[in-house]
């Protein structure tokens, strides 16, 4: 699913406008009943209290609280003052002819009288997707007056005060904090940062019918994986494959002290379908590596003669293997030597961030897969969630390197300039281990002959994906990276 910015939005509206021959009061009434019949359908609450805006997004609400009052539902409107939208008016005035009860504000004293009853549901239809600053003066003082209250709130499309291309930064004083966003038709940008989950909460995208064309001959744009990209992706495997067919990778992991990120990389990895494995460990790690993957061929790393890396279709290296000084000089023969999908994690990452001048050896074959710490150690010290991702998107141009930063909705960036955030996984992947995993599926995924960015992006959502499975048998709390592991065979049975 795309993920379109404010302008492409709006000129997405007026391109379906002409399309459907549609006046824009009728598409506003269409998008009224959608986000209606989500609210009819998902909520069981008797009264709402609902802040409208001068604008579209306020005749969005006040399309909503028109339908919900000839539903039966107890309700009142507050109305901000300012120079209403010709569609907003004409919301007004339907709503007007109903007698639902519509206070217009335009003095703090009136913000101060508000009573927010608990058991009402607010919803915050003031300003949507055009906001181009901060808010201050009657509108700021109404959205701390809705985050005052302990109802639920309901944000239409973005939650008040929330740039929905992150042109600027929110903090919690100016930014209406929604349990849950409905946002039409796409979700927004600024849905995929973490600083911004204390307002958006949970989202739901809406499809209000606006022009698939208009949005599929876009060019310039995010993409929001989900299942249907998964499968236009994935390939068959073929009948008649043998080992050979679906590839033999590398896995170069592990120390004395963590020899339980080898054993997890290599499990993902042939969870995830690579025909052969070799894993390059220390000696230490032999007996438990033998006795845990007996599927995996073991390579001791005794640093005494070279390795003929060009034998493995893919290499993953890094979980565990530390930074000493033969760690520098894996990395640094693997990335002067080998040339095909290389996935770098952890301890590789540490080295080269330690060794910048091994940075210039990355090509676009390469896969990156760092946490937030790991990516500041590469780069530079980050203040937010999206000045890191400039960064990231920055550095895969400028290193020729796909980059999957590991988050909420982890960013996966390419050479060419492309991002794709991903839909699935939950908060108790953040568990020891579980980026080990990822770097095996990842690695596997490249032995099978996937590109490297095609490997990232289904990788990520396989991750995720028997996250989500790991967490329904075992719950968020008590899951661990092995159950993800466990978890893996259910994605391909249920995509394949």
């Amino acid at each position: 699913m795309k993920i379109l910015n404010a302008a492409q939005i709006k000129a997405c509206d007026q391109f379906t406008i002409i399309e459907q021959s549609l006046s824009s009061i009728e598409l506003m009434n269409r998008a009224g009943h959608k986000l209606f019949d989500f609210i009819r359908a998902q909520y069981s609450f008797e009264h709402y209290t609902l802040f409208c805006g001068f604008g579209n997004n306020g005749g969005d609400g006040l399309a909503i609280a028109r339908l919900l009052f000839q539903e039966k539902k107890e309700l009142v409107v507050y109305l901000l003052k300012g120079s209403f939208s010709v569609e907003c008016l004409h919301q007004l005035e339907l709503a007007r002819e109903l007698s639902i009860p519509i206070f217009i504000i335009e003095t703090i004293d009136q913000i101060n009288r508000i009573e927010l009853v608990p058991a009402t549901c607010i919803i915050d239809a003031l300003f949507g997707i055009g906001l181009s600053r901060s808010l201050d003066g009657l509108a700021l003082s109404l959205v701390q007056k809705i985050n005052t209250s302990p109802c639920f709130k309901l944000a239409i499309d973005l939650p008040s005060g929330l740039s929905p291309d992150c042109i600027f930064l929110s903090d919690e004083n100016d930014t209406v904090k929604a349990n849950e966003t409905l946002s039409i038709q796409l979700p927004k940008l600024a849905f995929m940062f973490p600083e911004n989950d204390l307002f958006v909460g949970q989202f739901h995208v809406i499809d209000i019918g606006l022009s698939k064309s208009f949005i599929e001959n876009q060019s310039d744009f995010y993409l929001y994986v989900e299942a249907l990209t998964i499968h236009e992706k994935l390939r068959v495997r073929p009948t008649s494959g043998h080992k050979g067919t679906f590839g033999h990778a590398l896995i170069i992991a592990g120390s004395k002290s963590k020899v339980g990120a080898s054993i997890l990389c290599s499990k993902a990895a042939m969870r995830s379908g690579c025909g052969l494995l070799t894993v390059m460990i220390p000696e230490e790690a032999n007996l438990a590596m033998n006795c845990n993957l007996p599927e995996a061929m073991v390579l001791i790393n005794e640093n005494k003669s070279p390795i003929d890396f060009t034998k493995y279709d893919a290499i993953g290296m890094g979980p565990g293997m530390g930074i000493e000084k033969n760690s520098y000089t894996i990395v640094k023969d693997v990335l002067d030597h080998y040339t095909k999908a290389l996935v770098i994690d952890a301890d590789a990452l540490n080295v080269i961030a330690q060794n910048p001048e091994l940075k210039v050896k990355l090509s676009n074959k390469c896969i990156l897969t760092p946490h937030p710490k790991e990516f500041d150690r590469l780069t530079k010290p980050h203040s937010s969630c999206w000045e890191r991702f400039l960064t990231q998107k920055e550095f895969s141009q400028n290193y020729n390197v796909n980059i999957i930063l590991k988050g909420h909705y982890t960013a996966i960036t390419t050479p060419d300039g492309q991002c794709y955030f991903n839909s699935t996984g939950n908060n108790g992947m953040a568990t020891a281990g579980s980026g080990d995993v990822l770097t095996g599926i990842v690695t596997a995924l490249c032995a099978n002959g996937y590109s490297s960015q095609d490997a990232a992006i289904i990788g990520v959502y396989l991750h995720g994906y028997a996250g989500n499975q790991a967490a329904y048998a075992n719950s968020k709390t008590a899951m661990i990276a092995s159950d993800i592991i466990n978890s893996i065979g259910t994605f391909f049975k249920n995509f394949e």
